[in-house]
């Protein structure tokens, strides 16, 4: 490290990610499309009013991250 700065670590390019957690990773895709579906403007005189509660939004929001978390630990450098 030279005047503060770091130098950048090589990260390898590609990583292998096991089925389960390839099929929770779609899963997680399928589960933001619905909410986003959710949220979207239902009624045109109240385009803010949201058709989820904002408790069970935060639930899926956190059960998310914690999806997410398991995936991005899953995953495994590749050999190549």
């Amino acid at each position: 490290m030279q005047n503060g700065l770091s130098t950048p670590v090589a990260t390898p390019s590609n990583y292998l990610l096991p089925a389960t957690a390839h099929q929770a990773l779609t899963q997680t895709r399928d589960h933001l499309r619905l909410l986003a579906q959710l949220t979207e403007p239902q009624d045109q005189d109240a385009p803010d009013q949201l058709s989820i509660s904002a408790e069970a939004l935060a639930c899926c929001f956190d059960r998310l991250a914690d999806d997410l978390e398991r995936i991005a630990d899953a995953a495994r450098p590749s050999a190549e």
